[in-house]
């Protein structure tokens, strides 16, 4: 079976769902000074979906976060929010963030704001800008972007935002590639950071899940980690009037979250296959449909019986081809 590697863009979806405000407040503070935070957020990825399942298939569609919060103006006046986190940078993607926009801006006709959290270790300087130009026609399309390969450690340190500590970890998790020793001191460092900020239960929680996920050790020091974690910080946890539960808690949920993804993505995977052999037999069967219609005298009834095929997409593939 093919290897899966780490769904690092649906951890961190996941970590922007949950820590919604403190996302806003860090990568876009202009809007966050602004929003009316007493109104909440709407997730509507699922309208994202329908908007763009007819030109992009495949799972990471499934993973894309569109969010609609008010802003301080007394009126019914929303934003609508375009989340994207890439670890590579693809040019065509640069032209899905295009027609994402205007999609949802065709649907909604509403402000839109767009964020690409670039979590790679190598980005070009014009990862934000989309360009058309054919015979005098020209679009340019332009978006919020953040890049980990950029972010200077000490500042992350200082922040008191947790997604500073988020991006501190995708930032170790690159230039930890070639050495699970440096890894793994980089994970302790991470998780006692994340104990001693003070910060809420919930934001505590969300970054020890995502941290312990995303920054992937072997077997052998993931063991070891976890057992040295489990004696650091269980008599820490008696002393913060339970904020958080106990780590031997959390360990234990933490692997059982990630048994659970790593077992969903091998059945998606293994789905994935079978609908590409069964599209792959259909499109040979239209095939060879079309072979039967210009080479042979046959009926539609009888080359219909033949490929297996409903005896109407017979009939539409030979109009097509008298056409």
């Amino acid at each position: 079976m093919k290897e899966l590697h780490p769904d690092h863009d649906t951890h961190w979806k996941e970590l922007i769902e949950k820590l919604f405000w403190n996302t806003m407040a860090f990568f876009l503070p202009k809007i966050y000074a602004i929003a009316d935070q007493s109104k909440g957020v709407e997730f509507l990825d699922k309208e994202l979906h329908k908007l763009i399942a007819d030109k992009f298939k495949g799972g990471s569609t499934r993973k894309d976060k569109l969010a609609k919060i008010y802003l301080k103006n007394g009126k019914e006046h929303y934003i609508l929010i375009h989340f994207e986190v890439q670890a590579k940078f693809d040019k065509d993607f640069l032209r899905r963030m295009f027609v994402y926009f205007y999609r949802i801006f065709d649907k909604r006709e509403e402000n839109i704001t767009a964020l690409v959290i670039y979590t790679g270790d190598s980005v070009p300087d014009d990862c934000d800008t989309f360009k058309y130009e054919f015979m005098g026609t020209k679009v340019v399309y332009q978006f919020n972007v953040y890049r980990v390969c950029k972010a200077d450690e000490a500042e992350l340190l200082e922040d008191d935002n947790p997604m500073a500590l988020a991006v501190l970890a995708a930032k170790y998790l690159n230039d930890t590639k070639d050495n699970k020793e440096l890894r793994y001191t980089f994970k302790h460092k991470l998780m006692d950071l994340a104990f001693e900020r003070g910060w809420t239960g919930e934001e505590v929680d969300s970054l020890l899940q995502f941290i312990y996920l995303l920054v992937i050790l072997p077997n052998n020091l993931e063991t070891k980690f976890e057992d040295e974690l489990r004696t650091k910080h269980d008599i820490m946890s008696t002393t913060v009037e339970r904020k958080i539960p106990l780590i031997e808690d959390l360990m234990k949920r933490y692997r059982q979250i990630r048994e659970e993804k790593e077992q969903a993505r091998r059945e998606g995977w293994q789905e994935g296959q079978q609908e590409g052999w069964q599209e792959g037999r259909q499109e040979a069967k239209i095939e060879g449909a079309k072979n039967l219609i210009l080479m042979t005298d046959l009926t539609n009834e009888q080359i219909a019986a033949i490929q297996e095929l409903p005896i109407e997409v017979v009939f539409e593939l030979r109009k097509e081809i008298q056409l």
